[in-house]
């Protein structure tokens, strides 16, 4: 059995009445029937005890197995109380959940705090298998990383003395081991209805500037639940960058094959989640598709060209991320014409989309300004977004959910999981914070 920890009252996915085309892609810009109505998810929360306090998310695709909320709510606040003691005793990172701490600007045109709802999508669940969302640690993760610069023989950690190191970034910033690049952990999710024995994806999702998986990756840009809601057999995987800062280090993954043993682990340890070992060498072999958002090209970057697995990579996205490497975006595009390329952008990055189009254009190399509904293979797609506010861009791009949108115009019907009528979701709001 897996382990119960933090339970919903019902399904992941927020799936009740069949969904026009028009709102499936998001294209009724405000014409949508009145019958259709969209549901929050993450409106409330309960709390069950949990044998492992990683475990994030598990959402019973039956309605009604929450447990009382008394209990609940003891079993919360004893679970602070012993993390308080916790944090405060040495732990072997300095910061176990990140500090708040003033976010550098990335050329925002707001700061809205509520992330869309996300649209429901046709009711097709089968499967009692329940939704699991966790934080890992990783010894594969980005971070901590004691190599050197790539692209000199200065070490990484080029700052402060023994004890307390850290990093110059490209902007003259001291940016601390302690507090920027010690979490070792990394979000992974399966949602209901998953079937390793089925073709699937893994998404795999590189954040960016100013950003941590609990409060951004999670709460805000809802990445774990726009890959539930999409309805496709994949499975996510979310490493933690530089935490709440202005850098765009790769850490490990600028190792040759790092990024390769970071896949290996995550094999592991998804099938660790899934509660069956033997689905390690699955996720292993699966085909990933990469989802990059602002600073987490630079990351994409190093996977595509020392990463190890190249012939795993079946898609790319940038969401407003083509701040830099159009030249080797280019070369990787020209190279890999099976694979798809989506790059959606505001004006910030306009200039780069467009110096990247000329490129494809020396090379031959055709592309279109829109997504067809399905088969994306061998599609390379430049979608401006217009004005749209650069720190909303993971919930909305081309369309609302971007992501939920990519994996439901891969309409490979081997992707598809057959589900049956499940009620809205209600999400935990928050993490456990990682305590050694």
């Amino acid at each position: 059995m897996r382990p119960t920890a933090w339970v919903s009252s019902a399904a992941e996915a927020s799936i009740n009445p069949p969904v026009s085309r028009c709102l499936r892609f998001s294209r009724c810009h405000g014409k949508a029937e009145a019958s259709a109505v969209k549901h929050d998810p993450f409106s409330s929360a309960t709390y069950a005890p949990s044998g492992k306090p990683r475990v994030l998310g598990k959402a019973r695709t039956r309605a009604g197995r929450g447990g009382a909320a008394g209990p609940m709510a003891r079993t919360w606040s004893r679970s602070q109380k012993k993390h308080a003691e916790r944090a405060r005793a040495p732990v072997k990172h300095a910061v176990a959940q990140p500090k708040p701490s003033p976010r550098p600007g990335v050329q925002l045109a707001s700061l809205e705090d509520e992330a869309p709802p996300l649209p429901a999508a046709r009711s097709r669940i089968l499967s009692t298998f329940d939704a699991l969302t966790s934080l890992e640690d990783f010894e594969t993760a980005p971070f901590p990383y004691h190599g050197m610069m790539p692209t000199s023989e200065r070490p990484f950690l080029n700052a402060g003395t023994d004890g307390h190191r850290g990093h110059v970034s490209g902007r003259g910033q001291v940016l601390w081991e302690s507090e920027t690049f010690s979490d070792d952990r990394v979000l992974l999710h399966i949602p209901p209805g998953f079937d390793p024995r089925r073709p699937a994806v893994m998404v795999v999702f590189f954040h960016g500037h100013g950003a941590n998986l609990a409060e951004d990756v999670f709460e805000r840009q809802q990445v774990p639940q726009q890959i539930t809601a999409a309805g496709a057999n994949a499975v996510l995987v979310a490493p933690q960058f530089a935490v709440n800062a202005a850098d765009s280090s790769a850490g490990k993954f600028w190792e040759p094959n790092g990024f390769k043993r970071f896949l290996d682990e995550a094999a592991v340890k998804l099938a660790r989640m899934y509660g069956d070992q033997r689905t390690a060498f699955t996720f292993a072999k699966m085909p990933i598709v990469i989802v990059a958002y602002s600073g987490g090209f630079a990351p994409t970057l190093s996977v595509l060209e020392r990463g190890g697995v190249k012939s795993r990579v079946r898609g790319l996205v940038l969401l407003d991320a083509l701040y830099g490497g159009t030249g080797k975006f280019a070369e990787w595009i020209a190279r890999n014409r099976s694979s798809f390329f989506v790059s959606s952008y505001t004006p910030h990055t306009a200039r780069r989309n467009a110096d990247l189009e000329q490129l494809l254009r020396k090379r031959s190399v055709p592309y279109s300004s829109e997504l067809r509904d399905s088969h994306l293979q061998g599609m390379v797609t430049f979608l401006p977004a217009g004005d749209v506010s650069h720190r909303d861009f993971v919930t909305h791009a081309w369309a609302d959910n971007p992501i939920m949108d990519i994996l439901l115009r891969m309409d490979d019907s081997d992707l598809r999981i057959e589900t049956a009528s499940v009620a809205p979701s209600h999400f935990p709001n928050k993490f456990a914070a990682k305590h050694n």
